[in-house]
């Protein structure tokens, strides 16, 4: 029965990996324990089958997400060392660290290239079929959310010129790639199979639309439900003689340094 076996070996796994993540954040020991056992089963129940696990589409879904989690890992963390490596006031990192973060962001686009150019995702000496459909879809969203970070920037922002011309380079330099792969292809693939795989992409683009509309609709209406749903404050008691005194003393003092400085 693989439909059954799909069902406990990759698709239960993968919902309750998120549970194992939340009760592993947990302050509770009980609950990390749990979580931690559940993450440990999650990640063990793809390999526990006794059928030809390899040949399905979950495999592939799967070995295409382990291939591409070292350079996206690579690129996220040096994201977050050249940005808090820089000067911000937000939860500042060591100078130092910037240089490393924008050397770590470099390795994990080479690494894609790497993989997009020379070494080709396969499983079994299989052609991963996947590979197609997740670099189109990549390059057609930073096409898009380049293009409207750069115009956003450049109507929201107060001399943000280096950061819109940032965001645009990514824009172009994703739609140029992208066009070249749909004329061009690769040594592995012909543009027939990336201009097949490019109407993924429109699929892609339109769950992205409607699950992220849905996600903001939803926290609205939450947030308006529980706003309605608050109890009428009641009235504040007036100070009291204490703390009447209290704050003609705190004023008296401002009002005394503000007049100082003013002289």
């Amino acid at each position: 029965m693989p439909e059954t076996a799909l069902l406990v070996h990759f698709w239960l796994p993968l919902a309750l990996f998120p549970l194992g993540v939340a009760l592993m954040l947990a302050r509770d020991p009980p609950r990390k324990w749990v979580g931690r056992v559940l993450l440990i089963g999650c990640l063990l129940a793809p390999l526990l089958n006794d059928w030809d696990f390899i040949s399905t589409g979950e495999a592939q879904a799967l070995h295409l997400g382990l291939v591409v989690l070292g350079p996206t890992l690579m690129c996220a963390v040096g994201c977050l060392l050249a940005l808090f490596g820089g000067p911000t006031p937000f939860a500042p990192l060591p100078e130092g660290v910037r240089q490393g973060g924008f050397l770590l962001l470099a390795g994990g686009i080479a690494w894609f290239g790497w993989l997009l150019f020379v070494d080709r995702p396969d499983i079994s000496d299989t052609a991963n079929p996947f590979w197609l459909h997740l670099i189109v879809s990549l390059l057609t969203l930073l096409v898009v959310i380049g293009g409207f970070a750069a115009a956003f920037t450049i109507m929201m922002g107060d001399r943000r010129w280096r950061e819109a011309l940032a965001m645009g380079s990514i824009a172009i330099t994703s739609f140029i790639l992208l066009i070249f792969l749909l004329a061009q292809g690769t040594e592995q693939d012909d543009p027939v199979f990336w201009r097949s795989a490019s109407w993924g992409a429109l699929g892609d683009l339109l769950g992205l639309l409607v699950g992220g509309g849905g996600a903001l609709l939803t926290f609205v209406l939450v947030v308006w439900i529980g706003e309605r749903n608050m109890p009428v404050p009641e009235p504040v008691a007036p100070l009291s003689e204490s703390e009447q005194a209290l704050a003609r003393e705190i004023l008296a003092e401002h009002a005394g340094a503000s007049g100082g400085e003013q002289e």
